[in-house]
């Protein structure tokens, strides 16, 4: 069957709806809202669900319209930059002594609302803000953290040859522990 041409059932000799949903969408161009189609099926006499449309142009391919949202660049100044980028610029232009006051104060006469918080991650995250310092992990060698208990390698090397001595770590242990019961 060439293509345009409705469908018909075999059963009922009835046209396709969705095949009609497509037609509809094509006649009115690319971008189209499903009630719209839903409006137009209707003056047809032909009645059709708004999940059957949007199933449908959704798979046709077909964009929907958006929702009285304007994209155009007289209406939004920076519809090519992201917030974040606008950040990072505007911070680039204050200096390396930036704080978020500034930042949301300078996009504000733009006519952009950032939030402190997300201006504060932003300069994080492009390095314009010093990280805080948490704990320094203890890489230290087994060498450097023995002698903070006041062990040396000296020590450590008497205490392998007590080991020696009598035998075993076990009854080197239980020497000790007499030791200090005694003393």
């Amino acid at each position: 069957m060439p293509r345009g041409v409705p469908r018909k059932s075999a059963k009922s000799g009835q046209v396709n709806k969705a095949e009609l949903i497509r037609k509809t969408a094509k006649s009115m161009g690319r971008t189209v809202r499903p009630r719209d189609i839903i409006a137009a099926l209707k003056e047809k006499g032909v009645t059709v669900s708004s999940a059957l449309v949007s199933k449908t142009l959704k798979r046709a391919g077909f964009h929907r319209k958006t929702r009285g949202k304007k994209t155009t660049a007289a209406t939004n100044k920076a519809a090519d930059t992201s917030k974040a980028q606008r950040i990072r610029d505007v911070a680039k232009t204050l200096g390396r002594k930036v704080r978020p006051r500034d930042v949301i104060a300078e996009l504000a006469k733009e006519g952009i609302t950032v939030s402190s918080p997300q201006v504060s991650s932003t300069l994080r995250a492009a390095g314009y803000r010093r990280k805080r310092r948490g704990r320094k992990v203890a890489t230290a060698t087994a060498a450097v953290a023995s002698s903070s208990n006041g062990l040396n390698l000296d020590a450590l090397i008497a205490a392998k040859a007590l080991i020696a001595k009598v035998g075993s770590i076990e009854v080197a242990e239980e020497a000790l522990r007499a030791m200090k019961k005694l003393g």
